[in-house]
This record gives C-alpha cells, structure tokens and sequence, in this order.
C-alpha cells in the first residue's frame, strides 16, 4: 500500500482481494432485487432521518445540487432492527445484502487496519489504528441506486465525504471522477481488481490538515441513462474529539469544488464542532 499517494494523488490504491469482491458482487445482486420491490416495501425498511440515518432512504430532492437516488445504509449499532424489520419482506433473496453485512464487515477489516496503521505511522496520528478498529459500529455500508436520467449530466454533483475515509467497494458503471490537487477533474481507476481508499473531511481534521478530503463526482454516462447507476462504498468513521458542523452545513454539494484543498488547519477547523455537542 503506497500511502505516500494520499499526499501526490488524494488517494490510495489497493489490490481487491478476490473473495471479498465475490462477495460484493454477490450483495449487489441482492441490492438489485431489493430495487426492483414496491416503494411501501421498501420504505418499511427506512429507519433514523437526514442527520441520523439508517436503513432505506429515497433522495427526491430539488435544485441545481440535487442528487436523484434511492440508498440503503447499513450500521452496525443499528443492525437488530433492520434484521427485525427485513423479516416483513417476502422474497428473501432482496434482503441478502443485509444479511451479508457481517461477512463484509470481517473481510473488508484487514484492509482498513493496514490502512489505517500506515497513515497512523506515516503521518504521526498517535493512536489511530485502536480509533478506527474499536468503532466498527459505526462503519457504514451504503448501497447507492442512481436513476437514469436522459438530461442529467452528472448523477451525483462534486462532494467530499464527511466521515473518516472511505473504501470504494462497487460501480455497475464507469463515470466516477476525482478532483486532482491542480483541480482537474480526472477518471478515477477501479474495477474487480483495483479498488481504492481516499479521506473524507473526517480524516483531514484528524490529520490537522496533512491529508485532504478528496472530492469526487459521478458523471452520466450513455449507459447510466439506460440503465441507472448502482454503487457501494464502505464510510469508516472512528473516535474522535470532534465531528463536521453537518446542522450548519448539511449539503457539501453546496460548497466549492475542492474548497478544503491548500487550507490551513485554523481555516478548517471552523467547520468542525465536539463531538458530543448537539
């Protein structure tokens, strides 16, 4: 794992490790199917809200930002319930990307310890490999549905992540792009192979600004028209003193491509608040 890429790239990539990718393709099957349900089902498994959210959620939202899609996120803390609430659910073949979520959970670990020890060792974050592996609780799986669109172009606007970091999991279709440290919008390289992990605004705090949340964005594509775009990532979010201002300001789509890129820490610092203040 070639960590000092976080510093040239905002990224670093990984070796996908066959079996877990099995796996992944597996749930997304399931994913699929679960898609394919009536909405009152679907919306049975909906759990939390904007700012606390679990389970199925539809995003219908308006403006010139707006994203159209419908995701699912799977939490370990909030798991017994959606089990208890996937068991209303007839065709049990749409509920096996739930079930799966232990199985991912073990064999995605691994990667995010080594992840996570080399960023601790290679940038002085004391303590922060214990901080990601002791809040596997609150790691989330989100399953993403984007619909075709004729008129879009692009699916999901630019945005950094506002947790930890994040492992890219699944892409049904290219279109995913990163913006480079000169602000060049580039294709990012993943696929059954080849997958990769970048920081999100979390990890940037954590870093006092060694590291950069990476903004990305996910283009339509003639395909992704047809056929609607499906994806999954892994948000890893870990112990920390303090958490992004998402009250204040609750749609990164609404900031400036890149507007954390080159900011010092004092800068940065005016969006994040403690942790345990509501």
């Amino acid at each position: 794992m070639n960590i000092g890429s976080l510093i040239t790239d905002g990224f670093v990539s990984v070796a996908y490790p066959t079996s877990l990718r099995s796996h992944v393709v597996h749930a997304m099957e399931s994913w699929k199917t679960f898609c394919g349900l009536p909405a009152e089902e679907k919306a049975g498994l909906s759990g939390g809200d904007r700012i606390e959210d679990f389970g199925y959620m539809l995003r219908q939202d308006t403006g010139p930002h707006a994203d159209q899609k419908e995701l699912f996120h799977l939490v370990g803390k909030h798991l017994p319930k959606l089990y208890a609430q996937a068991a209303n659910v007839a065709d049990t073949r749409a509920i096996d990307f739930i079930r799966a979520i232990d199985v991912l959970m073990k064999m995605s670990a691994p990667l995010i310890r080594q992840f996570a020890h080399s960023v601790e060792h290679a940038f002085g974050l004391e303590g922060f490999e214990q901080e990601v592996m002791s809040s596997q609780d609150s790691w989330t799986f989100r399953y993403l549905h984007y619909f075709g669109a004729d008129a879009e172009e692009m699916l999901a606007h630019a945005h950094a992540d506002r947790g930890g970091f994040t492992f890219h999991l699944y892409e049904s279709a290219p279109g995913g792009e990163y913006l480079d440290f000169d602000y060049v919008w580039q294709p990012w390289e993943v696929g059954a192979n080849k997958t990769i992990i970048f920081p999100g605004l979390g990890l940037q705090y954590r870093s006092a600004c060694q590291l950069t949340a990476l903004y990305h964005r996910i283009m339509s594509t003639p395909e992704t028209r047809r056929n609607g775009r499906y994806a999954m990532v892994l948000f890893v979010d870990f112990e920390s003193s303090h958490r992004f201002n998402k009250e204040r300001w609750p749609r990164i789509q609404d900031f400036d491509p890149g507007f954390n890129y080159d900011m010092s820490f004092e800068q940065f610092s005016r969006y994040f608040m403690p942790r345990n203040v509501s």
